[in-house]
């Protein structure tokens, strides 16, 4: 069988850096084949994929040694543009991806520039957003869509050129349950048409089914290729921070809370998005040290009602009522709210992982000393002080997401929102996350986790609710 993607002796460095990233790779994948890439958050996954298109080094820079050839193609010899009909890429952020503002377009742009036949154009994106579920939302601003419905654009995107070899980057990390087992469906279709899947993911319950061979990467190296049956492997998963693709959720019961004081009010909310969406009727209470769950499918309005909350959107409709310190204990302590957005580099702006803590810090008022101990100790507890030199937007989407995550904790706010925490999260630093959680709860610190990642809500949660187009519900289907 032909090989599709070759990489012999490779090597890669960023610019500016000492060491390499990437470290004497050797891989072949067959045309056809369906390749899962693991391995701990940085370990060189996104890099190596960075790779494949000729994005490194004709757009990043560095030093590359050995080659990678796709379809024939040296990436040494061509440009991202000269090798786009041979490999798509849907990257961690699909933000960072669009090219336009309408959804139609967007699935457009890549067939327009191969001068296709404006019928030709028409075709493929009707199909490509088929494909995806997303044929009601043609006319719709890409940035008007949840991150989840972002995501499956940005697969119809790449759809719509029919390449051979399609990578994708965290693709399930923004997608429902329902939403993931589609995408997996598509991917499975385009295997059997003849398509290279190279899939880079933590969620490991889909490829125990669907992949050929699994690919494990540790820093900047790769392990070994093997079965698919390695992710039932109790030890290796441990040692490379690999998910269970097995994992059993638990009936999520509601936790009686014993603690009296009530720290979130919202009664009888309603709420109207720019784009026509609507909260309706939503009403819920929280109390201090409680970590409540909120999930529900793409679109379902989950971080739009976290954005109320955090006082990001306003609402005339409705009470949110944010009870403080002092209302609560007689403290005079003012109440805080933090909270972690889906993309981290919507938060992240300092030149340092370091100053990205401190900054909050310092804001607060505290002594230079106790400054420095909150930081170790956060960035410690995070696994994440080896890089508090680091530039934050030089890190791979799980660390940032680390890093984001501890400029929050650090500053120990009273109600914290994590939305998507998990994104780009390794199985070990989200157990990690899983005890800061617990340990936060137990200093009285109430938390909301909206997230799709069934296993991580599973681990952290008292109380879960389940959120449908715009409304509270008892649905349990979500869970599968």
């Amino acid at each position: 069988m032909v090989n599709m993607v070759e990489i012999e002796n490779f090597y890669y460095r960023y610019p500016h850096q000492t060491d390499y990233c990437l470290k004497d790779l050797n891989l072949d994948i067959k045309k056809g084949e369906f390749v899962f890439l693991t391995g701990k958050s940085g370990c060189g996954k996104s890099t190596l994929a960075k790779c494949f298109n000729g994005t490194i080094p004709h757009t990043i820079g560095g030093e590359i040694e050995g080659n990678i050839t796709v379809n024939g193609k040296n990436t040494r010899d061509y440009k991202v543009n000269e090798i786009a009909a041979d490999i798509g890429f849907v990257f961690q952020n699909p933000e960072s991806q669009f090219f336009t503002l309408k959804v139609e377009d967007e699935v457009a742009f890549g067939p327009e520039n191969f001068a296709l036949k404006p019928e030709e154009i028409q075709k493929r994106i009707n199909w490509a957003l088929k494909e995806v579920e997303m044929s009601e939302m043609i006319n719709e601003n890409v940035y008007n869509l949840s991150e989840g419905q972002k995501q499956r654009i940005a697969i119809a995107a790449n759809l719509s050129i029919l390449p051979e070899v399609l990578v994708l980057d965290e693709p399930t990390s923004n997608l429902d349950p329902k939403g993931a087992q589609r995408l997996f469906n598509i991917l499975d279709k385009l295997k059997d048409k003849g398509k290279t899947i190279i899939l880079i993911d933590h969620r490991t319950q889909y490829a125990l089914k669907t992949a050929d061979k699994i690919i494990i990467m540790d820093e900047g190296n790769i392990i070994n290729e093997f079965d698919p049956e390695i992710l039932e492997d109790n030890q290796i998963r441990k040692k490379f921070g690999i998910r269970d693709p097995n994992y059993k959720i638990r009936n999520i019961k509601n936790h009686s809370n014993k603690r009296k004081f009530k720290v979130l009010e919202i009664k009888d909310l309603n709420f109207v998005h720019s784009n026509g969406f609507k909260l309706q009727d939503i009403s819920l209470d929280l109390k201090e040290g409680e970590v409540l769950g909120i999930v529900g499918n793409n679109g379902s309005g989950k971080t739009t009602l976290a954005s109320l909350i955090s006082g990001l959107l306003k609402t005339k409709n409705g009470k949110i009522k944010i009870y403080s310190a002092q209302e609560r204990n007689n403290s005079k302590k003012n109440y805080k709210v933090g909270m972690v957005l889906q993309n981290p580099d919507h938060q992240l702006f300092m030149d340092s992982v370091y100053n990205e803590l401190a900054f909050g810090l310092e804001e607060m008022e505290l002594n230079p000393e106790d400054i420095k101990k909150q930081i170790q100790s956060v960035l410690d507890s995070m696994n994440l002080w080896q890089l508090k030199d680091r530039h934050p937007h030089s890190l791979s989407g799980g660390e940032k997401q680390r890093t984001l995550i501890s400029a929050l904790m650090a500053r120990k706010p009273d109600l914290l929102i994590l939305d998507e925490p998990t994104t780009g999260m390794d199985g070990y630093h989200m157990d990690k996350l899983v005890l800061q959680i617990k340990k936060l709860s137990t200093s009285s610190i109430s938390i909301i986790l909206i997230s799709h990642d069934m296993e991580f809500i599973d681990k952290s949660c008292d109380r879960l609710l389940y959120l449908e187009e715009g409304r509270l519900s008892t649905k349990e289907s979500f869970l599968g």
